[in-house]
């Protein structure tokens, strides 16, 4: 092998190498991704504590447009990757205080863009909305 071509070789490996050690140290935000959106009806702000491909856990807080918790309400979440066509189960989040609500394990099975689909039924309304999500690897 030449010397020329033997010192592409090295440097495209030392390339890679570096470059993967980059991918595993790279700084990582710390916490959950917080979200906030609303409808009419509510104001809605959704934690989720990863955005890799996996199950995570997700908080949900319900309120009014006057910021006043939504005590009796209930919370149904799925998620959805609308370019791939796969939707998970709708998941009752369960209550966790006045307005707050929380889905132990939401699956998120591969990267790209998937939504969240909230749910939110007061039992003499229904309110829908999705949350834009990017999940990477």
């Amino acid at each position: 092998m030449s010397a020329p071509r033997k010192g592409v070789l090295l440097t495209g490996g030392a390339v890679i190498v570096i470059a993967a050690i980059a991918w595993f140290v790279w700084p990582r935000p710390s916490g959950p991704l917080v979200l906030k959106t609303g409808t009419p009806q509510h104001l809605v702000t959704v934690s989720i504590d990863s955005l890799r491909i996996g199950s995570t856990a997700i908080d949900i807080t319900v309120t009014d447009r006057t910021g006043a918790p939504k005590d009796h309400a209930a919370v149904l979440i799925q998620a959805n990757q609308p370019l791939m066509g796969h939707a998970g189960q709708p998941i009752a989040a369960t209550t966790t205080g006045p307005g707050h609500f929380h889905a132990a394990s939401v699956p998120l099975m591969m990267t790209g863009q998937w939504e969240l689909r909230l749910s939110i039924d007061e039992h003499d309304s229904l309110d829908e909305l999705a949350v834009p999500i990017w999940v990477g690897g």
